[in-house]
Parts: C-alpha cells; structure tokens; sequence
C-alpha cells in the first residue's frame, strides 16, 4: 500500500470522517485479504487443477442423446366400473415410482440385449419420468446412441402397458381368490351367528323381548311415581294442622276432617257431641258458633245478661266451643293416623321397586344381547351380499383391457442434448476455489503466527518496547539496511527513535546501559533492529558500543564494511584487549566490536571470568552497550551473558515468528531470571491500520509548506512555541540525526519524504 499527498493542505484525519470508516472496514478484512496474499499460489494451483480436470472431463465426455416417449392413461368412463375398482387406489407417484423401478427397466435392457453378443452391449441410458396435469406420462432416455435411446424408450413404454397387464392379470387372479375364501369365511360366521340367535330365544322364552322390556319399565315407573306421591302426602299431613284440615286448607285424599264429621254419633260420646247430626261439620259448628254469639249481643242490648234467656244462650256458645275443640282433636287424630297408614305403605315400595328394578335390568341386558346377535347377523348378511357382488365384477373383468395408451413412441433429437460442458467446467473450476479457500482456512487456522502487534503482546504478555515497519528491499544497498543509508525521515528511522526515547525517558532509563538483543529463531531481523538501534543511541550524542555476541553466525560486520576477525573471540581468548578489539566507525559516537573468529566453545568463552571483566571496562568507558546475541532455540549462549547485563530486548517478527517458539523462548528468559525490557516487534507492514494514521500524519506534517510569516515568527521566536501533540508510537526528528543538527523545517517537500519513495509502503 502506497501512499501519495498532492495536495498538503487536506487536513488529517478523524474520528467520524469517510477515511476512518474505510480503514476500519479494512481492518476488519484485513485477516482474510492476508490470508488469501500470503498463500495465493496454493488457490492458483488448486483452482487451475480444478479447472484442469473439469475441462479433461468435458473434453473426454462423449455427446449424449435424447429420445422420449408419451403414456397417457385410458379415460376412467371407457373402463369397467370393476376395472375402475383395480386403478382408482394408483397414485401418480405409485404409477411413476414403477415406470422408474429397477424391475420394468432391467426388462427393458433384456429385451434390448437379446440377439445382440456379449461385445456389443449398451450401457445402461439416465432415464427420467415426468407427468402432466392431462394424464400423460413423458419417459426420457439420455445415451451416448441415439438410436438406442429412441428403441429403449419405445421398449419402456411399451414393456410397462405389458407389466401392467400381467400386473392386472396377478391382481384379478388373487383378488378372486382372495374375495373367494371371504365369502366362505363370512358364511361359516354367519351360520354360527344365525344358530347362537336361535339358542338365546330359546333359552330366554322370548317371543317379543321388546314389550315384555318396555310393559316392566311402566310398571316400575307407576310404582316410583305412586313412592313419590306418597312421600309428597305424608309431607303435607305433617306440615298441616288440624284447624286447616277442618276448613279445607289443605286437599289430600282422605281428608280426616271429613271422615271425622261424616261418622254416625254412638252412645259413648259426650253429650255436647251427641247434640250433632252425623251430617254436621266443623264448618256448621263454626257458623252455628258465630249465630249464637250474634244472636247473644243483639239480645244483650234489649235484655240484661242475667236474663234467664241470655243464660241458655250463654251456655249454648259453650256448648258450640266444646264440640268445636272436640271435633279438632278428632281431626287431628285422624291427621296421625293417616300419616301413619300412608308411612306403613310407602315402607314396602322401596323393595318392591328394587325388585322391579332388576327386572327391567335383566329386561335391558337381555334386549342388548338380543339387539347384538340381531345386528351381528345382518352386518354378516350384508357383508357377505356385498362379496358376492364384488365377486361378480370381477368375473366382468377382463386382464387384456389396457388402462394406458402410447401417446407418442420413442423419438430422438438429431442434435446432441449434452453434456454441458461449459457447465462441467464451471463446477470443477468453483469446486477447486471451494477447496482451495477451505485448504487456506485450514492452514490458517494451524498457522500460529500472529500478525497484529496487540495479540503479540497479549499473548507473550511482555509490554511492546516499539514496533518497526516493513521496509521496501528497495531501501537495502549492498544487502543491508543501516540508517546512515537511507532517507532522513522514514517510518523505520522515526520507529527507531521511538524506541530510543522509551529507553531513555523511562525511570529506570539511566541504570539500563547494557542491553543484550535476541530472538526465537533466525530471520526474525534481531542484527538489524540491534545495528540501527545503536546507530540511533550514538546520534542522540551518547557513547555507544555495539558487540556483536553471536560467535557462530555473527555478521554485524558485514553491516560496517569490516573483517571477521579480531574481535569479542580474541578478546575473550585473551589474545586481544578489549581496546585493541573495539573499531571506531564513520557515525559519531558509535564504536563497534565484531564478532571475531569463530571458536569451537561459544559458551564456554561467553561464561568464563573474561567476560565479567570485560563488561567491567565497558561500563567506565561507554554509555550504552549493545549485544547482537544469537537466537534462544537450541543454543544457550546468550544466557551466558545476559547474567552480565542490564536488561534483554526480545525481537518477534510479525506474521513470521512461531507464538509458540517466542513463547518457549520468553520463559526460558523468564526461568533464567534474566529481566526483559519489552518487546521489538519488527516488520509490521505498513498497510496495517495502526501505521496507515502515522503515514497520513508524517506525509501531511513534513510535506506541509511552512508560510513566509510563519518562517518569520519561528526566527523570531528561536523555534516554534508549542510543539503538536503526536500520534503513539512517533518522535520528533532527532537534532543529532545524521547528516548533522536539523535547523528547520524544510519549506518545500523533500525529495526523501515519506511517501515518495519506495519504502512509504507497499
């Protein structure tokens, strides 16, 4: 990803604007576009080997034919109504499931293939049935012969009207039959049916067991109906009194005021009694009661109460209340005694309810078995009518009448119908795409390199020192990429200064001098990060050495432009002294030691006393440090000097170092007590989103032309008064940066600027 500012006033980026948006889209796609970049070939090889085989495959597919014949089924009104009895139960999908069957076709091929030798067979055609709402059945033959396509599928249709009547032919026989042992079946039924009938009437004496049920079921509802009127008598005799019987309050049959009143009077009752014709009643003792006492206030106004007449009246009203009182208690006495009668009657209903009760029971249970072998007998009568009229029918029936017709015999296409070979091709191509994407996924998956500075540090758990972009190979002269090289303000150099400025400005910054720089594996850019890094320390104006420790494969003196020999192997074998072995270079500040030549015991020089007293001397004479030391897998020999030093700088290339390696590596570190300064992610591409805002930034800060006025007030004041905040992980441009101290900002795009060059991006 390149990036180019023509115009330089455009504003930077922020949240909320269209480019934000679109990088965040990108960021979120980024995982697959880089997985489907890094390993592209194996889509090209799988995708074209896809393609390969479908086009071979079309290429080598012979042309096929196609032949079709036409079934249409007989009208229902032209067959039998017992024809119809046989067809009506076929479905559509019954008719084409046999059309398909492997029975009909295999009789098909037979046919086809007699006569014919044993070197001269067909292949077996793709057969299809289709079917039409107008009762037609289409049979499509696809083959590589037209001819045979046209002759099997004339033989299918018309092998399938023969199968349908030898079909016919089996059904007729067996329904016969079938049919044949129900009626024998049905008759013995009903003879033992019509003879169990015949022994219950029998049995039972029934000659009309329905009015013999319904004359009991009368009777035992009389007899409920006479308990409850009964029931409903004693109730109104206990609720009335006598006074209401006498006058007729109450009607119930068998007043006891009417039969008290009617009875002949006898020489036993008193003499107020006998004074009454057997025909009186309380009625006329009342109103006899009621003329006397009329009679006696009338004559009481006339004649005195002590009146000889008065008194006869007197004593007559007592006479009248005595035989009223009498008569009550008559009345009443008959009131019990009814009450008891109707009692003594309504006690010997209930059993004679019962009784009639299981009567009518047995009545009903009889009438059930009676109704069941009655409806048995017509239901086996029936059934066996309506077999023998089945059976009838199908004697009616013909096997040879034909329910299908050949509408159309086969007829083939004089052009071919395929194969598609487009089509076959397209299905190979998208399936090696499919396969190729799923084998991509998949390696994806068990591929444990990470990419993103965030889960690298997440998963090491070790804090990010700084992070250096992927540079263009472009920028490399010679096969190495040292700062003095290249343009002035690139992200890599800018990068570089970043991790300077964490060193330095951290609290522990002054007591971290000497710093050993190691990795997992090779290749993850250890000797370059270390070169530059020192290069980087030396322009800040501090004194730098820079060892190469790496005594098997050390090339930092390749980076210089010097020999191999005479360096830190010489010095520790004690052939050279530590001044002796240290070269000045051409960058201010910055010695270098190389690596020497290469001994038969690296670890056992790294570890012995030479090397405590040479960091001795190195610390009296230099400000910083640094050890290039080999990769930790397999190989101990930077343990063998990290004892000796201040701190470790663990490189990780991203999207290239095994997680699993670095983190071996880290707690082997970790196990050896030896404490790691942070993380040095290198060859972050530059495409990633978090260096996409810093090159908009660098590109838009550095390509901006600075104002006449501008120019002017920034002399005049000495600098600029408020220097921008800047995005993480950027510095300012370093006064020592080489080629010497920077006096101001240039005011109009250099030829070097980020972005114009190759190393902007890929």
């Amino acid at each position: 990803m390149k990036y180019g500012y023509s115009n330089y006033s455009a504003p930077l980026p922020g949240y909320g604007t269209s480019l934000v948006d679109r990088i965040n889209l990108y960021l979120h796609f980024r995982r697959y576009y880089r997985m489907i970049a890094d390993r592209w070939l194996l889509l090209v090889i799988s995708v074209s080997l896809g393609t390969a085989i479908g086009g071979w495959v079309a290429i080598n597919k012979p042309d096929q034919f196609r032949a079709t014949a036409k079934l249409m089924s007989a009208p229902k009104m032209n067959q039998g109504s017992a024809m119809a009895m046989f067809e009506e139960s076929i479905s559509v999908d019954a008719i084409v499931e046999v059309l398909r069957g492997g029975t009909l076709l295999n009789r098909v091929q037979q046919k086809l293939q007699e006569g014919l030798s044993s070197s001269n067979k067909f292949v077996f055609p793709s057969v299809s049935v289709g079917y039409d709402k107008g009762g037609v059945y289409t049979l499509t033959v696809v083959s590589t012969n037209a001819d045979y396509a046209a002759r099997f599928a004339t033989a299918w249709a018309d092998e399938f009207i023969e199968f349908k009547r030898q079909q016919r032919a089996s059904t007729i026989s067996s329904s016969e039959a079938l049919i044949t042992r129900e009626i024998i079946a049905k008759e013995q039924k009903l003879n033992q049916a019509t003879e169990a009938f015949a022994d219950f009437k029998r049995r039972n004496n029934i000659v009309d067991i329905r009015d013999a049920g319904l004359r009991a079921a009368a009777k035992l509802n009389d007899v409920k109906n006479e308990l409850q009127s009964l029931e409903t008598e004693i109730q109104i005799y206990r609720s009335a009194n006598a006074e209401q019987l006498a006058t007729g309050g109450v009607n119930v049959k068998g007043n006891p005021a009417e039969v008290a009143t009617a009875r002949p009077t006898t020489a036993a009752d008193d003499d107020t009694s006998n004074r009454f014709t057997p025909g009186s009643s309380y009625t006329m003792l009342r109103l006899e009661q009621r003329r006397l006492q009329t009679d006696y206030t009338n004559r009481l106004q006339v004649l005195k109460a002590s009146h000889p007449y008065m008194e006869q009246l007197r004593r007559r009203i007592t006479d009248t209340e005595t035989s009223i009182a009498a008569t009550l208690e008559i009345i009443d006495e008959g009131r019990k005694a009814q009450i008891r009668a109707l009692e003594i009657k309504a006690g010997k209903l209930p059993a004679v309810i019962e009784e009639m009760t299981e009567n009518v029971q047995n009545s009903t249970a009889l009438l059930g078995d009676y109704s069941r072998l009655e409806t048995e007998q017509q239901i086996l009568n029936d059934g066996l009518t309506d077999l023998r009229a089945r059976l009838s029918k199908i004697a009616t029936v013909s096997s040879d009448t034909d329910t299908f017709d050949v509408y159309q015999r086969g007829i083939a296409d004089d052009l071919p119908f395929g194969p598609n070979r487009p089509g076959i091709v397209g299905t190979a191509f998208g399936a090696g795409l499919v396969i190729g994407i799923a084998v991509l996924w998949l390696l994806a998956k068990l591929d444990d390199r990470l990419e993103s500075p965030e889960q690298i540090e997440e998963a090491l758990e070790e804090p990010i020192m700084g992070q250096l972009p992927e540079v263009d190979k472009r920028h490399y002269k010679d096969g190495y990429l040292v700062l003095n090289r290249m343009k002035s303000h690139t992200m890599f150099a800018e990068s570089l200064r970043g991790v300077r400025s964490t060193l330095l400005l951290s609290p522990e910054g002054s007591s971290k001098r000497f710093i050993a720089v190691t990795s997992a594996v090779p290749g993850d850019g250890k000797t370059t990060f270390t070169t530059n890094f020192a290069i980087t320390l030396a322009n800040s104006g501090n004194r730098t050495l820079l060892i190469d420790a790496d005594l098997r494969r050390g090339n930092i003196n390749g980076y210089f432009e010097q020999p191999l020999e005479g360096g830190l192997a010489e010095v520790l074998n004690g052939k050279l002294t530590p001044r002796e072995a240290i070269r000045e270079t051409n960058i201010p500040n910055l010695s270098f030691m190389r690596a020497g030549e290469r001994p038969t015991n690296p670890s056992e020089l790294l570890i012995g006393p030479n090397t405590k007293e040479l960091i001795r001397e190195l610390r009296a004479e230099f400000d910083y440090v640094i050890f290039d030391c080999p990769p930790l897998t397999a190989i101990d020999d930077t343990f063998s000097i990290a004892a000796y030093l201040d701190g470790i700088f663990f490189v990780v290339r991203a999207g290239k170092t095994s997680i699993r390696f670095a983190k071996m590596a880290v707690q082997t570190i970790r196990q050896r007590g030896a404490p790691i300064l942070g993380l040095i992610v290198n060859g972050v591409p530059i495409d990633n989103p978090y260096y996409y805002y810093t090159t908009y930034y660098y590109a838009s800060y550095y390509h901006r032309p600075i104002k006449q006025d501008e120019t002017a007030t920034l002399r005049k004041a000495g600098g600029p008064k408020k220097v921008p905040a800047l995005p993480p992980g950027m510095q300012m441009p370093d006064r020592a940066q080489q080629p010497g101290p920077m006096q101001s900002l240039p005011t109009t795009p250099p030829e070097d600027a980020p972005g114009s060059g190759p190393e902007s991006g890929r």
